[in-house]
C-alpha cells in the first residue's frame, strides 16, 4: 500500500521551509521526491521493527502518538506530537484545537468494547472499519497519519484476536473507503478488512495482550481456563 496522500493546508512557518510546502526534517532534504522517497524508506525500516517490538500501550491518544514517535523519529523533529495547523483532504479533518477531546470521544467507545477482545467474529470488521475511519477523521498528525493509524489498527487487532494485513490494499481503495467513512458509510472500509482479516491462536492473542496492554487480561478471563491466567489477572484488575 501506498505510504500517503497529499493534503490541502495553507503554507506554514513551523512545519515547512520558507516559501514552499516541504516539510522541515532532519535529513534537511528540500526536494519534494526526494523527501519521500527517504521518508518510505526509513518509515518501512520502522515499521518492520513495530511488527517484531510492538510499541506499548492503552490504545489512547498518547499510544497513537507514541508509536507515530517511533515511525518517523529519524525525520521529523515534531514525531508524536499533535499538530497545530489544520489541514484537509477534500474534508476538513479535525481542527487542531479538539484533537484530544475528538480523539477521547473515540476511545471512550473504545474501551467500552473491551478493546475488541470477545467480540462476535461476525462484527469484528464491521467494527474495526468503524474504527479506523474514526481515527482518520481526527487525523492527529502534520504528516504520516495513515501509517500510524495502521501499526494502531495492526496492534488492536491482534489484541482482539485477529490479524490484518494491509499491503494489498490500494491507496484508492484506502482513499475512497476513507472518505465513506467520514460521511460514516462503512461498507467499503468494512469490505477492506473482510478481505484482510485473518483469526489468530489464542496463543497468540494471549502473548500480545501481555505484551501490550496487560490490564485487558480480564476481558478474556472466560476463554481459557488456565490457574496462571486467573493469577495473571487478578494482578492488573
Amino acid at each position: 500500500m501506498d505510504n500517503e496522500y497529499q493534503y490541502e493546508y495553507e503554507r506554514d512557518s513551523k512545519y515547512c521551509y520558507p516559501h514552499s510546502f516541504i516539510l522541515i526534517n532532519k535529513l534537511e532534504i528540500t526536494d519534494k521526491d526526494a523527501l519521500n522517497e527517504a521518508e518510505r524508506e526509513i518509515t518501512s525500516t520502522r515499521i518492520s521493527q513495530l511488527k517484531e517490538h510492538p510499541v506499548k500501550g492503552k490504545f489512547d491518544l498518547k499510544h497513537l502518538q507514541a508509536i507515530h514517535r517511533f515511525i518517523f523519529q529519524d525525520i521529523y523533529d515534531w514525531a508524536g506530537e499533535l499538530r497545530t495547523v489544520n489541514i484537509a483532504k477534500g474534508n476538513q479533518f479535525c481542527n487542531c484545537m479538539y484533537l484530544e477531546s475528538g480523539f477521547g470521544s473515540v476511545y471512550k467507545q473504545l474501551e467500552s468494547d473491551h478493546f475488541l477482545i470477545g467480540i462476535d467474529p461476525d462484527s469484528v470488521c464491521e467494527k474495526l472499519a468503524y474504527y479506523l475511519g474514526e481515527l482518520n477523521v481526527v487525523h492527529p498528525f502534520r504528516e504520516g497519519n495513515g501509517r500510524a493509524q495502521r501499526a494502531y489498527m495492526e496492534s488492536l487487532a491482534l489484541i482482539s484476536g485477529y490479524h490484518i494485513d494491509f499491503s494489498n490494499i490500494t491507496s484508492r481503495d484506502m482513499i475512497e473507503a476513507s472518505a465513506d467513512a467520514f460521511n460514516c458509510n462503512y461498507s467499503k472500509m468494512t469490505a477492506i478488512f473482510e478481505k484482510i482479516t485473518t483469526p489468530v491462536s489464542t496463543d497468540e492473542q494471549l502473548q500480545h495482550i501481555r505484551e501490550i496492554i496487560p490490564a485487558a487480561l480480564e476481558y478474556i478471563a472466560e476463554i481459557p481456563n488456565d490457574s496462571e491466567l486467573d493469577e495473571e489477572i487478578d494482578m492488573h484488575i
